[in-house]
């Protein structure tokens, strides 16, 4: 199952690359993915850049219909807001930047919200007036150094320095 922050296979109309970063999700279909190549933001279509049709809808080949879905009734946020400093201004909204716990947040579709938590890498929980939505963000970078190269160690499938190569054997000729 894909989550946000995942990589997945899309089209983009913008540059044509095909890998993406899902951006947004709404139950279990991806609404809204980014490109890695050229950064653009849209909706999912697919790999084969085409929306799946609804479960049951029949269609002619080659033709694209589009129908409003009623919106969704979602739950306000429960209980009082995650604590945040007042004093700081929020943040504008953006999948390629990184956010704490008590951020706030101005999302251009949700309005001011408050950074409850990080879910995992690439995604972070934010606490909206409307209701609680799982965001993308900047995945951490690792802390892993790149090993050095080892020098004068010997290597098991060679000799030593020094000692000069075998000659391979000779086959004799029949």
């Amino acid at each position: 199952m894909n989550t946000v922050g995942d990589d997945i296979e899309d089209v983009c109309a913008r540059c044509g690359e095909s890998w993406h970063v899902i951006m947004a999700k709404m139950a279990d279909k991806i609404a809204k993915v980014v490109c890695k190549r050229c950064g653009s933001q849209h909706s999912y279509r697919g790999p084969d850049g085409i929306p799946e049709p609804a479960p049951g809808a029949t269609q002619p080949p080659g033709k694209r219909t589009f129908r409003r879905r009623a919106a969704k009734h979602t739950e306000p946020t429960s209980g009082p807001p995650p604590p945040f400093d007042p004093s700081k201004p929020p943040r504008t909204y953006s999948p390629r930047d990184m956010y704490q716990p008590g951020e706030r947040i101005d999302h251009p579709a949700f309005g001011v919200g408050v950074v409850a938590g990080n879910p995992g890498p690439g995604k972070v929980d934010v606490a909206f007036p409307s209701a609680m939505r799982t965001l993308a963000c900047t995945k951490a970078t690792s802390t892993l150094e790149r090993p050095v190269a080892a020098t004068n160690v010997p290597i098991a499938d060679r000799p030593p320095d020094g000692m000069p190569l075998p000659m391979p054997a000779r086959r004799k000729s029949v």
